[in-house]
């Protein structure tokens, strides 16, 4: 049975004690995200509650619990978190994002737990790497191995060499690694996750020489690397990192289809970061954001070659490039329009590409557009924030096709009040936000189309109100705020100057837009 509370965030003890004693050892998950208020004697007597003991003559009782997630619950002690993890030793998940109670102790209490297959400690400011060290040589020290297949510790303080070299011997199933925002974590460190030794004989592992595993060329030496399963990793703003970093994983995650490596900045150069994208065909997120002397040669290394785009031949090794979907490559200023006008045309899936304050142009805006109409792709994206060559002709051309925001119809979304044309509200203005074959078009004149729609419905929500009185052509001068007519205005003549003054006097500021 799944009790989700996490829509009843404020939910009185006694009811929760009632609804814990009712539904008892049946519960198997249970999600209390949110609940601030929840104390260690509550947590502790719906621990009881949900217990079931085996057999009279055993005095363990133990609860059924698969998943649980307590996340936002900081009331919590460690003693209590604890009591409930030990009497839970069926757990299969378990999410204590952010919470103070978690302590390098909890790792030993996890030991405990054989099935565990995902766990997130992120921002638990508690615990360090010498928790998760000893939680991965305990397991080694029974001669077992964890059957963790995500695990993300984002923050996580002290990660250093040893510690991620017994992760990786001890967790082989690991497919989800976040590790993002880790100030102590090091190149040498990934490259003791990914070292395999001699006498380990049943692990899958590759030898690579030196110049394959990014080492000097005089170098004659051999090394061998594990060939892990992560298929989603997430090394964002750790600091002490560099292109090296990836030169220490290539060859060992050839399944990797998520790669986030935003905020590292110059660090972060072309070499190594070309030579793990060349082993790594399946990758269908990059994420680049802020690491500004990336240059063409790392777009190049995610494109395919016209050769290998349609990948008719069966036997033909699928490229980097051709699972591609989402790209961001951010402040990355050192990329040419040529080299992203290849990369639209030869990446046959891309869908986003997040090319805010890049040289990016209104021609390749042009043609990611229509190369995404010509692929019949939802949900498109293209962000072009602060571009400056991108102009406002540009924008206006592909008016009829694209739409400012990513709108979506639900109860959640109705304070972001989303133009959706099957509402039919007739403001002559904007684009419909919520028809998933429109291109997702962010810039700066997409947002000042927003801004349009907000000032239609207020005009159109005050002459509702006076009966009568006003006209609908004022809907077709809302977009005119500071007396420019702007291409999203349906009108085509030009506005009396100081219309917007009371007086009709000519205000000096006409033209200007304070956004």
């Amino acid at each position: 049975m799944d009790v989700d509370l996490k829509a009843f965030p404020n939910l009185p003890a006694p009811f929760l004690l009632r609804l814990a004693e009712k539904l008892g050892p049946f519960v198997k998950n249970i999600d209390l995200t949110g609940h601030t208020k929840l104390d260690p004697s509550t947590l502790g007597q719906v621990t009881t509650s949900l217990c079931v003991r085996s057999a009279p003559t055993i005095d363990f009782a133990y609860t059924q619990l698969l998943d649980l997630n307590l996340t936002g619950c900081n009331a919590l002690t460690t003693q209590a978190l604890h009591n409930l993890v030990i009497h839970s030793p069926f757990l299969r998940s378990l999410c204590v994002k952010g919470l103070k109670a978690v302590d390098n102790t909890t790792f030993d209490v996890l030991a405990l737990c054989p099935h565990l297959t995902s766990l997130n400690m992120s921002r638990c400011s508690n615990i360090s790497g010498v928790g998760l060290h000893r939680y991965a040589s305990a397991v080694l020290g029974r001669h077992d191995q964890l059957a963790l297949k995500e695990l993300r510790l984002c923050g996580l303080e002290g990660i250093y060499d040893e510690v991620l070299g017994v992760l990786g011997r001890a967790a082989p199933s690991l497919e989800i690694l976040d590790l993002g925002y880790s100030r102590s974590l090091h190149n040498s460190a990934l490259e003791a996750f990914v070292a395999c030794a001699e006498e380990e004989k049943s692990t899958e592992s590759v030898v690579l020489t030196a110049r394959e595993a990014g080492r000097e060329a005089r170098d004659t030496g051999r090394y061998r690397r594990r060939i892990t399963k992560l298929r989603h990793l997430s090394l964002s703003n750790c600091k002490l990192l560099t292109d090296i970093a990836c030169s220490n994983l290539a060859h060992a995650v050839p399944r990797l289809e998520l790669l986030e490596l935003a905020g590292i900045g110059t660090a972060m150069k072309d070499e190594g970061l070309v030579r793990l994208l060349a082993t790594t065909p399946l990758l269908r997120k990059l994420d680049l954001e802020d690491d500004a002397d990336i240059t063409d040669a790392v777009l190049s290394a995610v494109t395919p070659s016209l050769s290998g785009g349609s990948g008719s031949e069966p036997t033909q090794p699928l490229q980097t490039g051709q699972a591609l979907e989402h790209l961001v490559v951010s402040f990355a200023v050192s990329i040419s329009n040529e080299a992203f006008l290849s990369l639209i045309s030869n990446c046959p899936r891309l869908k986003v590409l997040e090319a805010d304050s890049t040289l990016i142009s209104g021609a390749v805006l042009k043609e990611f557009v229509r190369r995404a109409r010509e692929r019949n792709a939802s949900d498109a994206t293209l962000v072009a924030i602060d571009c400056r060559a991108v102009g406002e002709g540009a924008v206006k051309d592909v008016t009829a096709i694209t739409r400012p925001r990513k709108g979506w119809c639900a109860w959640d979304a109705r304070k972001l009040a989303y133009l959706d044309g099957r509402d039919k509200e007739e403001l002559k203005v904007g684009q419909d936000e919520c028809d998933e074959k429109r291109i997702v078009l962010k810039s700066f004149y997409n947002w000042q189309t927003v801004d349009a729609v907000q000032a239609a419905r207020g005009q159109h929500r005050r002459n509702s109100r006076r009966a009568g009185s006003g006209s609908s052509d004022n809907l077709e001068d809302v977009a005119q705020t500071s007396g420019r007519m702007r291409w999203w205005s349906p009108s085509s003549g030009r506005r009396s100057p100081g219309n917007d003054t009371p007086d009709g006097v000519v205000s000096d500021r006409e033209g200007c837009v304070i956004m």
